[in-house]
């Protein structure tokens, strides 16, 4: 299993996943924004509907670029 599967499956992540899930909806949140820093310096980042949070949780997302 890589670092990646491991962290993702690690026991408990389930529990904190739906805690946040339940602060999203307590707080009327409708959008999340990921940033992160790419390997070349850039502050790069991507909105997301909230209602797809445990699909991001679970598999990440992808950036496009074009």
């Amino acid at each position: 299993m890589s670092d990646l599967e491991n962290f993702v499956n690690q026991t408990g992540r389930d529990k904190l996943v739906k805690d946040v899930r339940k602060k999203i909806n307590e707080l009327g949140i409708t959008y999340i924004y990921y940033q992160f820093v790419s390997v070349t310096g850039r502050i790069v980042g991507k909105g997301v509907p909230a209602d797809h949070w445990e699909n991001i949780a679970a598999k990440g997302f992808q950036l496009v670029y074009g």
